[in-house]
Order: structure tokens, then sequence, then C-alpha cells
């Protein structure tokens, strides 16, 4: 191999690693800026030049020179995105460990792979997780024992159904539908039943699970550091996530004041 295309396979190399690494930033729900800055100090260490992104939620353009001042460059698009906190704290600390030279670009793709191959949690956990959370906040919102009980049951359901509709690649605005009203739909059955009696409590601490807080505040924080289209796509999407809850809920509560004549 000549000395010139040797260096093209290093920047190469450099860009695809780095690339890499801010995309699964990205697609686990990471900030953009975030990304980008993976992206820089993952390319600097391997030998990139200059290295430059433009991130946003669904796409990243990147682009780092060799020693002669020649320019690669590649776009990735985002197709998927589920928040996964430890992939970004992992690939944020591989982003160190490269940058400080503990990892070279052996050390760097192995740890990616293993990070992009990590998967969920074991199937109790986020069930539990989702019962503490509904229940807690049905709680918070006033809710009795009894109803943080049903509350808690809604969340299981409302976790495994949401589950099931991400593994089927639904929009994520449908699936909010299907669970608000879900959710809607048990809390007024369990309250017909008698097993519970603060209607308003249970949905309330139910659809929590639903609301997109992290994308919230990440839109916040994007705008604020200036990535003004990152935070406006990022709004955008929470404010259809919302819409999507309290579509469905507004559906169950309407057809059972119709349907069953339920007092709302």
């Amino acid at each position: 191999m000549s000395a010139d295309e040797s260096e093209w396979s290093d920047v190469d190399d450099a860009l695809r690693l780095s690339t890499e690494a801010a995309r699964i930033v990205l697609e686990s729900g990471g900030e953009t800026y975030r990304a980008e800055d993976v992206m820089a100090a993952v390319a600097s260490s391997l030998g990139g030049l200059s290295p430059d992104s433009f991130a946003t939620p669904t796409g990243f353009m990147a682009s780092c020179d060799d020693a002669r001042g020649r320019s690669r460059s590649v776009v990735k698009r985002i197709r998927k995105r589920h928040m996964n906190l430890e992939k970004i704290a992992r690939v944020s600390s591989l982003a160190r460990d490269a940058a400080s030279g503990r990892l070279d670009q052996d050390g760097v793709e192995r740890e990616l792979c293993a990070i992009d191959s990590l998967g969920s949690y074991p199937a109790p956990l986020p069930s539990l997780g989702a019962a503490f959370v509904t229940g807690f906040f049905c709680l918070f919102f006033g809710g009795a024992w009894n109803d943080a009980l049903v509350a808690a049951a809604i969340g299981v359901v409302i976790g495994m159904i949401m589950s099931w509709l991400g593994s089927m690649r639904l929009s994520e605005f449908f699936s909010n539908i299907v669970g608000g009203a879900i959710a809607a739909a048990i809390a007024l059955g369990a309250h017909a039943l008698g097993l519970a009696g603060n209607t308003d409590a249970m949905i309330i601490g139910a659809i929590m699970l639903l609301v997109p807080g992290v994308m919230i505040v990440n839109a916040i924080r994007d705008i604020i550091a200036g990535d003004l289209v990152a935070g406006i796509a990022r709004a955008a999407d929470a404010f259809i996530s919302a819409a999507g809850i309290s579509i469905g809920v507004g559906f169950a509560l309407q057809s059972a004041r119709v349907l069953a004549g339920v007092a709302l």
C-alpha cells in the first residue's frame, strides 16, 4: 500500500469509528452536542485532522482531513431512537479514553461493537420499574394506596404493550395513542368494579410512563446551546408524543361516557 493510500485508510478508519460512536449516542437518545463532541474526540485521537460535524436527532454529517488537507465526509441517517443511558455513558467514557491515549484503534472498535450489542434490561426489571413509577406518581397526584396498586398494574400492562408495539416499528405517535387509551380504559374499569376510587390520579400516574420528559429536557438544552434545528425538532417530537397520549386518553374517556354512561 502506498503512503497516499495509507493516509486515506487512516482517515477513513477515524471517520468510520467516530461516526459510529456518534450514531450510538443519537440512537440512544443523547444530545446532539454530545454526539458532535464524541465524534471530534474519537476522530482526533485516531489521526483525523480538523474533525467537524453537524448532528440532528434524525441525521448526522461529519468530515475530517488528512495530513495533506484533503477532506473526507460521511452522512449517517438515524432511523431508530430508544433511550439507553448506559450506552450514552459508555460511549462518552470511550471518547475520553481514546482522547487520553488509553485506547488505540482496535480498542475503540472492539468497545464500540460491545456497546452497540448491549441489549435491554432483563425481563422483570422494566415491568418492576414501570409499576414503581406509575404507582408512586399516582400517590403523588393524590391517589390512595388501592389507586396506586391499580396504577402499578396499568404501568406493567402499558410497558409490555409499548415494548410489543416498538418491536413492530409502529410510529411513536400511534403507540402513545394506544398506551393512553389503555391507561384510561383500565382505570375506568377498576373504578366501575369498585377496586379504586380516584380515576384522575390513576390515569395521570399511568400516563407519566409515556410522557417524553427526557426529550423535552434535551430539546431545551439543545436550544440553549444554540443547536436550534435539533432543539426545535426534539420539541416537535415531544409535542407530537404528548398529543398522542392526550388523544388516546380522551378517546377512552369519551367512549366510556357515550357507550356506558360513565360520569366523568
